[in-house]
């Protein structure tokens, strides 16, 4: 072989042998961090000690967390109730907001440390130093951000009721709360399961056609989200199920609301919500479609604690809207006693009508 032959060859094992370097140290540099679970199912165990537990959360990241933490921090509101569903709501040191209802419920979110509305303050988290940190699985960003400052932050998805369930048993395992997880997702998966066997007695040419509206006009829950589904299996057709959308709550427009000319229109009960269903009654434009002839706009209660919000909760919106639609299938007596069943299981404890105001 020639000079120049030797050197070409030694020039290429050398830049072999710096790709090879350069892969380690990156890969290197995540794992300080979380690692991806190469397509693992989210909630999956990967490995457990007396001390620690690695599992795969929702954003499909493999996040080792201590075992049975005693300080969880979180701005995702959504986490809240999941964690006092799950008798571990004490352990709630810093959060963004929260509600009435909820601090009612666990007096101690009042004096919990402000970690971030909606998106997280690192330096109060750093500050905090709280055992884990819960957050929506869509905000890696996020949660990358956490764990590089040390803090093992953990993503859940619950914007379907299959994940939903996931999100459960995950924040189980991950709490130590594993027997009251599945209680709550026994209780929910047979609420659905009554909820289908029930719809499936209506026939086709008897289902109503519903929507329902989010925060502002216009906005409604497509065939993905977890509201729109839930319309769905208290026996309605949804009719924004086939909206092509990249968002929650897709702005459909009100001329669309008008073509499709629904049955019924569900109005969100959330708190950011900027009209009500008397705005509707009283607007002329909407005066002809059937929904406010018949006076079926309505907003899906309960006043104090709303009941399309992600969690096991949500059973009880599907309850309240087939007992609205469907009276014969789910009548008034039997959404009380469905609500008291949930309230006692969920929150340890019952509420009247005027309590909850439904």
């Amino acid at each position: 072989m020639s000079r120049t032959g030797i050197i070409k060859k030694y020039a290429i094992i050398m830049l072999a042998a710096v790709l090879v370097m350069t892969s380690v140290t990156l890969s290197g540099c995540g794992a300080e961090n979380s690692s991806s679970a190469g397509g693992a199912v989210p909630g999956t165990v990967i490995s457990e000690t007396d001390s620690e537990l690695t599992v795969v959360d929702q954003a499909g990241r493999e996040v080792t967390v201590v075992k049975d933490p005693q300080s969880i921090a979180l701005c995702y509101r959504v986490v809240i109730r999941f964690l006092i569903n799950l008798d571990v709501g004490d352990r709630i040191t810093g959060i963004g907001k929260s509600e009435p209802f909820l601090e009612e419920i666990q007096p101690s979110l009042k004096d919990c440390a402000d970690v971030g509305k909606g998106v997280a303050d690192i330096e109060a988290l750093a500050e905090l130093k709280p055992d884990l940190f819960i957050h929506k699985a869509s905000d890696v960003e996020s949660l990358e951000a956490v764990q590089k400052i040390g803090i093992p932050a953990i993503g859940i998805d619950v914007e379907t009721p299959e994940n939903m369930i996931t999100a459960l048993s995950l924040l189980g395992k991950v709490c130590g709360a594993e027997q009251k997880a599945q209680e709550l997702i026994d209780y929910y998966q047979k609420s659905i399961e009554r909820s289908e066997e029930l719809a499936a007695e209506i026939s086709d040419d008897e289902r109503k056609t519903a929507v329902v509206m989010g925060s502002s006009i216009g906005k409604v829950a497509d065939g993905s989200m977890l509201q729109g589904k839930m319309l769905e299996m208290a026996g309605a057709v949804n009719c924004a199920a086939g909206l092509k959308a990249t968002e929650l709550w897709p702005q459909a427009g009100v001329e669309q609301i008008f073509s499709w000319d629904p049955d019924y229109i569900f109005i969100t009960g959330s708190e950011g919500a900027v009209y009500t269903a008397e705005d509707i009654y009283k607007d002329p434009a909407w005066s002809e479609l059937k929904a406010v002839k018949n006076r079926h706009v309505l907003t899906i209660p309960a006043k104090r604690d709303s009941w399309e919000f992600p969690g096991v909760i949500s059973a009880l919106g599907i309850d309240y809207m087939m007992s609205v639609m469907y009276p014969d299938l789910m009548s008034d007596e039997s959404l009380e006693e469905n609500v008291s069943a949930f309230y006692e299981l969920a929150y340890g404890k019952t509420f009247s009508r005027e309590e909850l105001g439904y």
